[in-house]
C-alpha cells in the first residue's frame, strides 16, 4: 500500500523539475532531504521487561490499557538484558525477537557499539524532548540517540535509623569506628557493589580509567575490614541483614529503601553528599524492529508524564520525564530535576565491564570476606 502512494509523488516530483528547467537556468536551492519513511503500523508489538515487581509496575501504569486502547497486541516478554542482547546479536538487525526492550546503560552502549539499536528522534518519538538532558546525553553518540531513559534508581546508603546514633552523609562514612562489625558492603560482581566502588572512586577524587586511582580505592578499601560484617549479592540478603539488625548501614537504591520503609523496617536512606551512583532502566528499539511504527507510537506512551508517574507510584523511584509530579510522599524524600541528576556518577561500563573479574579478586584481597 505505501509503494502505491509514492509512484503519484514520483510523477509529480518529476514533472516540477521539468517546469524549473524549461524556465530557464536560473539556479535553487536543493530542496531537503525527505525523513526516512516510517513502516506502515502492523497490529502487534513485542516488548522486553523485566520480571516481578518492575513487570507488575509497569502492567499498572497502563501498558495493558494501552494495548485496548489502540486494539494492538502488545505481546509482554519478561527477561533481563543478557538474554536480550544475547538475542539481538544474533538476529543483528534482521528480524529481532523483540521490537523494545529496558537495558541498564551498560547494555545500551553495548548494543550501540554493535549496531544493533535504531536511533531515536523527536519526530518519531515527541516525549523524548521532554526528558531530562544530563540523563539522556549519556545515551547519545555521534549526534544520535540510542536509548530513552525511563527510571532511575540511586545508590545511596541505607541504615538503621534505631541503631545508629550518627546517620551517613558520605561514602567514606562507612568508616566510621560507630559502625565497626555493622557495615555490609557487594562485591563488584553485583550491580549495587560495582556502582559502590565507582562512588567510593569517586568520593576519593579519582576515575575508574586511572589504575593509579583504583589503586588508592583498593588501599581504602582495605582499611573496612575491621568494619564490614557481611558481603551481600542480592537485594534479598540486603535486606534480611537490615531486618535482622546485623548490617547498620548498607549501599541500596533508594527505591528499594522507600519500599522498606512502607513496609515498616526502620530504616532511613541519605544521598551521599558526594554524588550517588546511577542505575538506570532505559528503553530501546531493535535495529531492524518489525514492528517499528507502533515500537515508536509504544516508546512515546512509555515515556509520558502520565506513565511514569505510575510507574513512579508503584517502584518509589525517580524519573526522567520533566512533567512528572510526585506523590506527596514520595516528592519529600526522592531527589530528583535537573540539579540534581547532574551531580549522579554514571560508571565508565567501557572501562569498568573488562576489569570486573580483576577488580573482583582484588576486592576479595583486600577484604578477606570478613576474616
Amino acid at each position: 500500500m505505501q509503494s502505491k502512494r509514492l509512484i503519484p509523488l514520483l510523477a509529480v516530483t518529476v514533472l516540477a523539475a521539468a517546469i524549473l528547467a524549461a524556465c530557464g537556468d536560473k539556479k535553487t536551492d536543493a530542496p531537503a532531504a525527505a525523513a526516512t519513511p516510517v513502516p506502515a503500523a502492523t497490529d502487534k508489538v513485542v516488548i522486553g521487561v523485566y520480571g516481578g515487581d518492575w513487570e507488575k509496575n509497569i502492567r499498572a501504569a497502563g501498558l495493558e490499557q494501552y494495548a485496548k486502547d489502540n486494539h494492538l497486541n502488545v505481546e509482554i516478554v519478561p527477561g533481563a538484558d543478557a538474554e536480550w542482547l544475547a538475542k539481538l546479536r544474533a538476529a543483528n538487525g534482521n528480524n529481532p525477537a523483540y521490537d523494545i526492550v529496558v537495558f541498564q546503560p551498560d547494555s545500551v552502549q553495548r548494543a550501540t557499539a554493535a549496531g544493533l539499536l535504531q536511533p531515536l528522534e523527536v519526530a518519531n518519538i515527541p516525549n523524548l524532548a521532554k526528558l531530562y538532558p544530563s540523563v539522556q546525553d549519556k545515551f547519545t553518540k555521534d549526534g544520535k540517540t540510542y536509548a530513552a531513559a525511563f527510571s532511575l534508581g540511586q545508590l545511596g546508603l541505607a541504615y538503621r535509623t534505631d541503631l545508629v546514633k550518627t546517620a551517613p552523609k558520605s561514602w567514606l562514612d562507612l568508616w566510621n569506628p560507630e559502625y565497626k562489625g555493622h557495615v555490609a558492603i557487594s562485591s563488584p560482581t553485583y550491580a549495587a557493589g560495582l556502582q559502590f566502588f565507582a562512588g567510593l572512586t569517586h568520593a576519593l577524587g579519582g576515575e575508574l580509567k586511572n589504575d593509579a586511582d583504583v589503586d588508592r580505592t583498593f588501599a581504602k578499601l582495605a582499611e573496612l575490614k575491621g568494619n564490614a560484617v557481611a558481603f551481600p549479592d542480592s537485594p534479598g540478603a540486603i535486606q534480611t541483614l537490615l531486618e535482622r539488625g546485623d548490617a547498620w548501614v548498607v549501599p541500596y537504591w533508594d527505591g528499594r529503601v522507600f519500599a522498606l520503609q512502607k513496609s515498616g523496617l526502620k530504616v532511613g536512606f541519605a544521598y551521599p553528599s558526594d554524588g550517588p551512583v546511577v542505575g538506570a532502566a532505559n528503553w530501546v528499539i531493535a535495529k531492524g524492529a518489525p514492528n517499528l511504527a507502533n515500537a515508536y507510537k509504544l516508546l512515546d506512551f512509555l515515556s509520558s508524564d502520565k506513565v511514569q508517574k505510575a510507574f513512579s507510584d508503584g517502584s518509589l523511584y525517580g524519573m526522567t520525564n520533566q512533567d512528572v509530579q510526585y506523590n506527596e510522599e514520595l516528592k519529600s524524600k526522592v531527589q530528583v530535576g535537573e540539579e540534581a541528576y547532574k551531580k549522579l556518577i554514571w560508571i565508565d561500563y567501557a572501562t569498568a565491564t573488562p576489569k570486573v573479574t580483576d577488580w573482583t579478586n582484588r576486592w576479595t584481597q583486600a577484604l578477606g570476606n570478613g576474616k
